[in-house]
């Protein structure tokens, strides 16, 4: 069944967040077996052919949620309308699924948040205006999909927690990792320890209270963020976007993430992949990652803890050739090619039952 797709997603590589991500992998790894769009934000208001995915851009407004549901509803409507999908799959929390008609097409959402509602204010230090929000744009475009899947068991569980009439539309699929992490691996032991992603503090902070306890490691930053700054220790430095990424995680000595947000986080998966020993918090990195088989979990995020882990991997060299070892072999289990199949079947399954119904 050949299928025209559209996948929404607010941004798309290289600056976008790991939901958007996905959405792009995903929209390039099936446009050779079906039509596939993508329906982005930019600058202006464009169109293009990326790696045989159509894009469409729609300009972005100052206030997106203002905007889409009054006077750019209508544009928005005629993009779709425009594009004719049978499907349309969002990552959310999206402003463009809710505000967009549903009508008689198949909708797909996919949930990449972590964070329970509860702690949604006290993680993300929200206003009460903007949690508001954005749990009704959640709640809508839920209501509004014909299907939901969740990256993570956790997730899963949180959601169909709070929205049991829609027990049934949940299911688990989770994230998969580029085939350019993939490529030969080079086998270098490395110098630094390097940490990437968005660089704010309640993903990378008390990596810092690390370097100044351990001045003799280099310490390395990959992404931006408001964390990303000078922070007077000699041992730290940020490169901000990195065009050799691949490079950048091969000359690494291992990869610490010591976040508190985590879904189904795909950096740990992307140094594994490489073969790098990964130390992580169990928040969502548990979802992949067994302790002292595969990488080494965390059970608190003190800089203390963290430094005494990093030291354990370094002086037994049998248990770093171990973790490698299982990092690699565990990466290949979410090549994304495996997950995209995956998202194919699903959407083939629910044009069907349109069909039939």
């Amino acid at each position: 069944m050949r299928l025209r797709i559209l996948f929404i997603a607010e941004a798309i590589p290289p600056y976008c967040g790991g939901g958007e991500q996905v959405a792009w992998m995903n929209a390039v790894a099936l446009a050779g077996r079906h039509d596939v769009s993508v329906l982005t934000l930019g600058e202006r208001e464009r169109r293009e052919v990326r790696d045989g995915v159509e894009v469409h851009y729609l300009k972005r407004p100052k206030h997106r949620l203002l905007y889409f549901a009054t006077a750019g509803r209508s544009k928005l409507q005629r993009c779709i309308t425009a594009i004719d999908p049978d499907v349309i799959h969002s990552h959310m929390p999206d402003v463009l699924h809710f505000c967009m008609k549903k009508g008689s097409r198949t909708l797909v959402s996919t949930i990449h948040d972590g964070v329970p509602e509860t702690r949604m204010k006290e993680m993300y230090g929200l206003s009460p205006y903007t949690l508001v929000k954005n749990k009704l744009i959640r709640a809508v475009n839920i209501y509004k999909s014909d299907f939901v899947t969740c990256v993570s068991q956790h997730n899963h569980k949180i959601m169909t927690e709070l929205y049991p009439y829609k027990k049934d539309r949940f299911s688990v699929i989770p994230n998969g990792i580029h085939s350019l992490y993939f490529t030969q691996v080079r086998g270098i032991r490395g110098k630094y320890a390097l940490n990437f992603g968005r660089q704010i503090a309640l993903k990378m902070e008390p990596l810092l209270g690390v370097a100044g306890l351990l001045p003799e490691l280099p310490f390395k930053f990959v992404g931006t963020g408001p964390m990303a700054r000078d922070w007077g220790l000699s041992n730290v430095e940020f490169l901000g976007f990195h065009a050799e990424f691949v490079d950048v995680i091969d000359n690494a000595l291992l990869c610490v993430f010591p976040s508190l947000s985590e879904n189904f986080p795909l950096v740990g998966l992307e140094a594994m992949a490489r073969g790098k020993p990964i130390i992580a918090t169990r928040i969502g990195f548990s979802e992949y990652v067994e302790d002292g088989v595969n990488g080494l979990l965390l059970d608190d995020v003190e800089p203390e803890s963290i430094a005494a882990a990093i030291k354990r991997l370094l002086r037994d060299e049998c248990l770093y050739g171990k973790i490698c070892e299982g990092a690699r072999r565990t990466a290949e289990g979410f090549r994304f090619e495996n997950v995209a199949g995956r998202y194919e079947e699903l959407y083939c399954s629910l044009r069907l039952q349109r069909k039939d119904g």
